[in-house]
């Protein structure tokens, strides 16, 4: 597709009409029901300039996508946090907490990232509804963050009309694999597009990002089998965590944490010159697990192999 595109889009201001249009096709929503963004960062950032003044309190879940917090304190938001608890089962939160905790604040702004970063966690869609309702009884906006679709199938995409206070973001960072070219997007009710659309740059992104996802979009089935392949490898990758007596979070991102208790020490120095990844939660709820991108089952293959031989090392000294 980078081979096809003609010099002249390399200097030439972006075209935006034909990819709201493929994409609204695509999402079986009309063009008017969109916003395109620098990746669902840029959705964010709308829904907070065009809702949220100084003093407005804005309900987020805790630990979660590193730009809430940033978005409250550049806004002068009032941030009150839902926070993740720790059990044996891993970060939990339930939806009845939420609902509790918007009937008790009644923000302005409710931010729910579904599947929740860096936790995993999720709300099924007869959970979600009922914090969507809750938002709404007491005049607040909710912004669903879909930004892992579809490593988890179920959207509240389809009850945009329904729910004119609901705005769910999307990104190509993630399924597509499009991370550094900066594209995302917001659906809303058209008056709430219209509304998002008052605060966005004169250029959403930029030609090529736009280019490509217009092409891009004709290759559905085979971003769902990227997705596969990511979710077999994670599959592997937790099974064989699982074997060697290592506690794990599958979560429904594309992610997975994995807690090495006592020989984490020796794990990690391991893995250090071989993989990147999230050493430790930091946040009470996960503690002591470490948090590994999802890739293929090839190139779990040597992460596996290296941890099996400190285990095994370990069992021998013992």
């Amino acid at each position: 597709i980078l081979k096809e595109i003609s010099s002249e889009a390399l200097c030439s201001y972006p075209d935006f009409g034909p990819l709201y249009r493929k994409l609204a096709s695509y999402l079986g929503l009309e063009p008017r029901n969109l916003m395109l963004s620098a990746g669902s960062d840029g959705v964010i950032r709308s829904v907070f300039q065009s809702f949220v003044d100084p003093g407005d309190i804005v309900l987020h879940t805790y630990p979660t996508f590193a730009m809430y917090p940033v978005y409250c304190l550049m806004h002068g938001a009032d941030a009150r946090k839902v926070e993740y608890q720790a059990t044996a089962a891993g970060p939990a939160l339930t939806a009845p907490s939420l609902v509790e905790a918007i009937d008790r604040h009644r923000p302005r702004l409710v931010c729910l990232p579904n599947p929740d970063s860096p936790t995993g966690t999720y709300f099924p869609t007869t959970e979600i509804r009922q914090i969507i309702e809750a938002a709404g009884a007491c005049g607040a906006m909710i912004l669903v963050d879909e930004a892992y679709y579809p490593f988890l199938e179920e959207t509240v995409l389809p009850w945009i009309n329904r729910y004119p206070h609901l705005v769910v973001a999307r990104t190509t960072a993630k399924a597509w694999g499009m991370a550094g070219f900066r594209l995302g997007y917001a659906a809303a009710h058209p008056d709430i597009a219209a509304v998002l659309h008052k605060v966005r740059p004169m250029y959403e992104t930029n030609t090529i990002a736009v280019t490509v996802m217009e092409r891009l979009l004709d290759f559905h089935e085979e971003m769902l089998a990227s997705v596969k392949r990511l979710e077999s490898g994670k599959r592997v990758f937790l099974e064989s965590m699982k074997s060697l007596g290592f506690k794990v979070l599958e979560g429904k991102g594309n992610f997975a944490h994995v807690a090495f208790g006592d020989r984490g020490g020796s794990i990690h120095k391991a893995l250090g010159d071989l993989a990147y990844y999230r050493v430790d939660g930091g946040h009470p709820s996960l503690k002591g697990f470490s948090r590994f991108s999802a890739t293929t089952p090839e190139k779990f293959k040597p992460i596996i192999d290296t941890i099996r031989e400190v285990v095994a090392a370990r069992g021998k000294e013992n």
